[in-house]
């Protein structure tokens, strides 16, 4: 992380930090311990007893991982809600490693079905590309959603890959990165594990 903030320049404007993945916490303690006073907001999102102390004024967030629960989509909310506000001399630094596709969520479907889904993938045998390409589809952040959220506030994304190859659109299902998955390919794989789809989520 510190290597990366040596290519960052400060914005003119507010500079709100988003964390998310089972290294949130270290990952915005080192941006913290570099930019320090500023950073002018932001949240950290982690899984439970992930959480080493107090970093700032930063809102922390501890949730629920492999399968999202209630505080993902919480800490999700509240993470969004520092984000919406910004302009064009803003900037986000979104911070990103393993577990984030759990742990940064807000479903399009039912959060009930959102958890169901998740379960059923982790007991299919899906591969990590073949279950984000699934719950980009299903979820308002990932899939490039939430740079698209922050817009016109430019996003500065530093990324730890738990990914052979890294493919930046699918570590945490690309919150920050454009898709290269399709519809099509969504559907070819719920066919193939003969997931158990809603209407909602087919559609």
């Amino acid at each position: 992380v510190r290597r990366a903030l040596e290519q960052f320049q400060k914005p003119e404007g507010r500079l709100v930090l988003i964390a998310a993945g089972k290294a949130a916490w270290q990952m915005a303690k080192a941006a913290y311990d570099v930019l320090g006073a500023a950073i002018t907001s932001g949240a950290v999102i982690t899984k439970y007893d992930h959480v080493k102390g107090p970093i700032g004024a930063l809102e922390l967030f501890e949730a629920g991982h492999p399968v999202p629960d209630e505080n993902s989509y919480r800490a999700t909310r509240a993470a969004m809600e520092l984000v919406k506000p910004l302009g064009k001399d803003d900037t986000v630094l979104f911070l990103v490693s393993g577990g984030g596709s759990a742990l940064f969520e807000c479903p399009l479907i039912p959060e009930d079905e959102m958890a169901d889904v998740t379960k059923q993938l982790l007991a299919c045998g899906a591969d990590i590309v073949e279950m984000n390409t699934i719950r980009k589809r299903l979820s308002g952040v990932k899939g490039g959603s939430f740079a698209e959220l922050a817009s016109p506030a430019k996003v500065f994304a530093i990324v730890l890959s738990d990914i052979l190859g890294d493919p930046l659109d699918m570590i945490a299902s690309g919150p920050a990165y454009p898709d290269s998955s399709t519809c099509e390919d969504a559907a070819r794989i719920a066919e193939k594990y003969g997931l158990r789809l809603s209407d909602s989520a087919r559609a």
